[in-house]
């Protein structure tokens, strides 16, 4: 029995990695699936994962949730975009999930930020495509923050069980 709950707990830390490329698949969930499951149904009565290990995982959590946001305004601005083009690539990317997935959270980052630029800053097209490029690299950014944080939380649970 224990074999097979450890198959689903690595098959739910690989959905977790994927879920950064898939927004339908909620990947921090996953994850806390995964630490939970082992918790309850694998290791020991009383021997489950420390304290430290959960709050850690509280923060990384809120980094996760955290980085396709911060990362996506941030490069907005480094490209020139406007206050306003942030909160449309923030705006975007929670569109997005809805909207086209996992597509719509690059397409319509993207296309909110040039709008911005163009029809509210009344900046040339030039400069508004460079700030739409920022939001892109700006999801490639955060998925590539997303990763990091993913694989940090899996190999400290490794070293904490």
């Amino acid at each position: 029995m224990d074999i097979l709950l450890w198959i689903v707990v690595l098959v739910l830390f690989a959905l977790s990695i994927a879920g950064i490329f898939l927004p339908v698949l909620p990947d921090t969930i996953l994850l806390w699936a995964g630490f939970l499951l082992y918790h309850f149904f694998i290791a020991d009565p009383g021997a489950g994962l420390p304290a430290s290990f959960w709050w850690g995982m509280v923060v990384f959590s809120i980094l996760l949730y955290g980085a396709d946001l911060l990362t996506n305004m941030y490069f907005v601005k480094k490209y020139g975009g406007s206050k306003w083009s942030s909160v449309a690539a923030a705006a975007g990317i929670f569109l997005g999930i809805f909207v086209f997935p996992p597509f719509g959270m690059i397409i319509l980052p993207f296309v909110f930020v040039v709008l911005v630029e163009l029809l509210v800053q009344n900046q040339p097209f030039e400069r508004a495509i460079k700030a739409g490029v920022g939001s892109l690299i700006g999801f490639l950014g955060s998925a590539v923050v997303k990763v990091v944080l993913q694989v940090t939380m899996i190999i400290w649970f490794f070293l904490a069980r």
